[in-house]
């Protein structure tokens, strides 16, 4: 089951808009997350009920992280904590039903 997400990560540099898809295949979880101008895919992540976890690394252009992200999905709503490199991000975001936009704003 694949389902995307219009977040909002709580970064050093202001709330930063981005959009997370995540697909699930017998409880192991891969996808993407597009924020701060950049895209990172990942796989073998994890979920088991609402909880989830992944990782990889989120090239800037001038500068890689690493991260991990840990969260849970309430319904359509999801809460999540990446740790980096750079310090713990919250994330906060909403799933994109029917003909909502999936595009970060600007």
């Amino acid at each position: 089951m694949k389902s995307t997400f219009n977040v909002t990560l709580q970064t050093p540099i202001g709330p930063q808009r981005g959009v997370l898809t995540m697909e699930e295949e017998r409880g192991v979880l891969s996808g993407s997350i597009r924020a701060m101008g950049s895209t990172s895919f990942f796989k073998n992540g994890k979920i088991d009920s609402n909880a989830f976890e992944f990782s990889g690394v989120l090239n800037m252009g001038f500068f890689c992280t690493k991260y991990q992200v840990k969260g849970n999905l309430s319904g359509n709503a999801l809460a999540a904590v990446a740790t980096t490199g750079y310090g713990t991000f919250q994330i906060s975001g909403m799933r994109v039903t029917g003909a909502a936009s999936a595009s970060p704003a600007p």
